[in-house]
Protein backbone atom coordinates (compact mmCIF):
# COMPACT_ATOMS: atom_id res chain seq x y z
CA UNK A 1 0.00 0.00 0.00
CA UNK A 2 3.00 2.40 0.98
CA UNK A 3 4.81 1.77 -2.25
CA UNK A 4 1.31 2.53 -4.35
CA UNK A 5 1.21 5.52 -2.44
CA UNK A 6 4.91 6.53 -3.11
CA UNK A 7 4.73 5.86 -6.62
CA UNK A 8 1.90 7.96 -6.94
CA UNK A 9 3.38 10.67 -4.94
CA UNK A 10 6.65 10.41 -6.88
CA UNK A 11 4.90 11.00 -10.11
CA UNK A 12 2.90 13.82 -9.59
CA UNK A 13 6.24 15.35 -8.22
CA UNK A 14 7.62 14.43 -11.62
CA UNK A 15 5.09 15.45 -13.80
CA UNK A 16 5.95 18.62 -16.09
CA UNK A 17 2.53 20.29 -14.78
CA UNK A 18 4.08 20.42 -11.33
CA UNK A 19 7.57 21.47 -12.80
CA UNK A 20 8.17 25.44 -12.57
CA UNK A 21 8.67 25.01 -16.38
CA UNK A 22 6.45 24.77 -19.56
CA UNK A 23 5.83 21.45 -20.49
CA UNK A 24 7.70 19.62 -23.30
CA UNK A 25 5.17 18.92 -26.00
CA UNK A 26 5.97 16.93 -29.45
CA UNK A 27 5.34 20.17 -31.66
CA UNK A 28 6.68 18.11 -35.06
CA UNK A 29 4.09 15.44 -34.30
CA UNK A 30 1.45 17.27 -33.40
CA UNK A 31 1.75 19.59 -36.34
CA UNK A 32 2.32 16.69 -38.61
CA UNK A 33 -1.22 15.26 -37.72
CA UNK A 34 -2.78 18.35 -38.01
CA UNK A 35 -1.31 18.75 -42.01
CA UNK A 36 -1.71 14.94 -42.46
CA UNK A 37 -5.74 15.92 -41.62
CA UNK A 38 -5.76 18.39 -44.23
CA UNK A 39 -3.48 15.95 -46.70
CA UNK A 40 -0.53 16.45 -45.97
CA UNK A 41 -0.24 20.54 -46.57
CA UNK A 42 3.58 21.90 -45.82
CA UNK A 43 1.33 25.33 -45.02
CA UNK A 44 -0.64 23.60 -42.69
CA UNK A 45 2.43 22.38 -41.14
CA UNK A 46 4.62 25.39 -40.93
CA UNK A 47 1.58 27.33 -39.91
CA UNK A 48 1.07 25.34 -36.97
CA UNK A 49 4.89 25.00 -36.24
CA UNK A 50 4.84 28.77 -35.82
CA UNK A 51 2.14 29.29 -33.76
CA UNK A 52 2.81 26.67 -31.38
CA UNK A 53 5.73 28.62 -31.43
CA UNK A 54 4.33 31.91 -30.32
CA UNK A 55 2.63 30.01 -27.73
CA UNK A 56 5.19 28.65 -26.07
CA UNK A 57 6.79 31.86 -25.59
CA UNK A 58 4.43 33.57 -24.18
CA UNK A 59 3.88 30.80 -21.97
CA UNK A 60 7.73 30.83 -21.07
CA UNK A 61 7.46 34.12 -19.84
CA UNK A 62 5.31 33.79 -17.45
CA UNK A 63 5.10 30.37 -16.59
CA UNK A 64 5.94 30.91 -12.65
CA UNK A 65 2.81 33.25 -12.38
CA UNK A 66 0.60 30.73 -13.16
CA UNK A 67 -1.55 28.95 -10.41
CA UNK A 68 -0.07 25.44 -10.01
CA UNK A 69 -3.93 24.61 -10.21
CA UNK A 70 -4.03 26.30 -13.84
CA UNK A 71 -1.29 25.36 -15.03
CA UNK A 72 -2.20 21.42 -14.48
CA UNK A 73 -5.26 21.45 -15.69
CA UNK A 74 -4.43 23.42 -18.95
CA UNK A 75 -1.74 20.96 -19.01
CA UNK A 76 -3.87 17.99 -18.83
CA UNK A 77 -6.03 19.72 -21.73
CA UNK A 78 -2.71 20.37 -23.71
CA UNK A 79 -1.99 16.91 -23.59
CA UNK A 80 -5.01 14.98 -24.32
CA UNK A 81 -5.46 17.65 -27.52
CA UNK A 82 -2.42 15.60 -28.73
CA UNK A 83 0.86 18.18 -27.00
CA UNK A 84 -0.86 21.45 -28.43
CA UNK A 85 0.99 25.15 -26.42
CA UNK A 86 -1.54 27.15 -28.01
CA UNK A 87 -4.04 25.09 -26.88
CA UNK A 88 -2.58 24.72 -23.36
CA UNK A 89 -2.19 28.92 -23.81
CA UNK A 90 -6.27 29.05 -24.29
CA UNK A 91 -6.82 26.97 -21.48
CA UNK A 92 -4.87 29.04 -19.71
CA UNK A 93 -6.67 32.47 -20.80
CA UNK A 94 -10.09 31.10 -20.08
CA UNK A 95 -9.59 29.38 -16.78
CA UNK A 96 -7.89 32.55 -15.41
CA UNK A 97 -10.82 34.74 -16.91
CA UNK A 98 -13.48 31.76 -15.15
CA UNK A 99 -11.42 32.56 -12.03
CA UNK A 100 -12.00 36.69 -12.22
CA UNK A 101 -15.47 36.82 -12.69
CA UNK A 102 -17.53 33.29 -10.54
CA UNK A 103 -21.00 33.26 -12.37
CA UNK A 104 -24.10 33.08 -10.02
CA UNK A 105 -27.69 31.76 -10.75
CA UNK A 106 -30.44 34.32 -10.45
CA UNK A 107 -33.99 33.07 -10.46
Amino acid sequence: MNAVFYSALLLTIASPASADSVPRYDVAGYCQTVSDVSGGSAMIYNGCVDMEQIAYNGLKARWGSIPRRVRSYCDEVGRVSGGSYSILEGCIAMETEAANGTSTFKY
